[in-house]
């Protein structure tokens, strides 16, 4: 009986994941100036793909495996998506936004954040994951 009584005092999961979508927002917001959310505003809106990203954004990096960023020039698949919303590869406090910024943008391609992750670490290089995901995704790229 007591065991029933907690079990309906507990918020729901939806409740729970409101709550904490809520408090990332206020704290994405506390940590960013009004000058980054235009930029990472910007850059939601363009018209850029993942693939589109790491075929040159991923030029500047070293690739890595296992790691988002080794403090110098290497990245990982992620980390390249991250640093293109602005990361540094450094500064762990602007990390969580940037990979926010990156989730996001995986989520309206319809991509999955493991499945790049399985790629990078497997040895594909970013131009396979970009050809991958062009072949997958139907995400055309007329730059190539």
């Amino acid at each position: 009986m007591a065991q029933q009584q907690l079990i309906k005092q507990e918020p729901s999961v939806s409740q729970n994941l409101r709550t904490y979508k809520k408090q990332l927002t206020q704290n994405i917001e506390r940590h960013t100036d009004g000058s980054n959310i235009s930029t990472m505003s910007q850059q939601l809106n363009q018209e850029s793909s993942i693939s589109q990203i790491l075929r040159t954004y991923g030029k500047q990096f070293k690739q890595i495996r296992k790691q988002y960023a080794d403090g110098l020039e290497g990245r990982c698949v992620m980390g390249v998506i991250m640093s293109y919303y602005g990361w540094d590869g450094k500064c762990i406090t602007t990390a969580e936004r940037r990979l926010y910024a990156a989730l996001v943008a995986l989520r309206q391609a319809g991509i999955s954040k493991e499945l790049l992750i399985e790629l990078n670490d497997s040895g594909a290089t970013f131009e396979e994951i970009a050809d991958y995901l062009d072949r997958t995704h139907g995400l055309a790229n007329s730059n190539r």
